[in-house]
Order: structure tokens, then C-alpha cells, then sequence
């Protein structure tokens, strides 16, 4: 199964990350939207830290989310503007060894049937 994640954004920084822009629709109209803008950066796996665990899943907060800045705000080291966190809802499977995307890959290492009938 697949892995969610949602997104919370603190509503104290959400001037932060408002924008206004317009543009010219189809029609030639001018249409201004206003919109939220940021970045969400996964954190390193030492970083990532287990919120809840059940019996089916876990919630894991894998991702956190900033102001985006210009390569000049880069260049002066303006502080980073941190406004939310991601949260991951990772699925476990059947056998409860945690979920599919945590867990290392495991080779198959069965024996391949030489003698097989297909036809390529």
C-alpha cells in the first residue's frame, strides 16, 4: 500500500508564505490568485522520528517545511524560515515487520526453473 503524507502548516506563518500573482486566462482576462507557497524537504533518515505506532501503521514525521528563498537570500545566509512538518503515514504489512518503505529490500532467492515452456 502506498505511503501518505500530510502536510501541516503553522496558520502564525502562513503570511510568510502568501503570494499574489495574476496572469491573462484563454479569455484574456486578467485573473490574480493568491496562493501558498514553501518547500518541503525530506529529513535525513537519522532525523526521522516515529509520532505514533500501531497495529497497522505508523505516523512518522519525515519531512519539514520552509519559506522559499532566493538565491540571493542563499547568498547572505538569511535564516531559514521554518513553517510546517510533513507527517508520514507508513502502512505495515501482514507479517508486522514494519512498513514496506522502511523495511531493507529482500532477494529472492529461489531457484529459477531452466525448462519452462514459454516461448521467449
Amino acid at each position: 500500500m502506498a505511503n501518505k503524507i500530510t502536510i501541516t502548516i503553522s496558520k502564525d506563518k502562513e503570511k510568510e508564505i502568501s503570494f499574489k500573482r495574476s496572469y491573462k486566462n484563454k479569455e484574456g482576462v486578467n485573473v490574480e490568485v493568491s496562493e501558498l507557497k514553501f518547500e518541503l524537504i525530506e529529513m535525513k533518515e537519522e532525523s526521522k522520528k516515529v509520532v505514533y505506532d500501531s497495529e497497522k501503521f505508523q505516523l512518522i514525521k519525515t519531512h519539514f517545511a520552509v519559506k522559499p528563498q532566493s538565491a540571493e537570500d542563499r547568498k547572505n545566509k538569511v535564516e531559514t524560515v521554518y513553517v510546517g512538518e510533513g507527517i508520514t503515514q507508513a502502512w505495515k504489512d501482514d507479517n508486522g515487520g514494519g512498513s514496506q518503505s522502511q523495511r531493507p529490500s529482500q532477494q529472492n532467492n529461489a531457484p529459477v526453473a531452466e525448462d519452462d515452456d514459454l516461448p521467449f
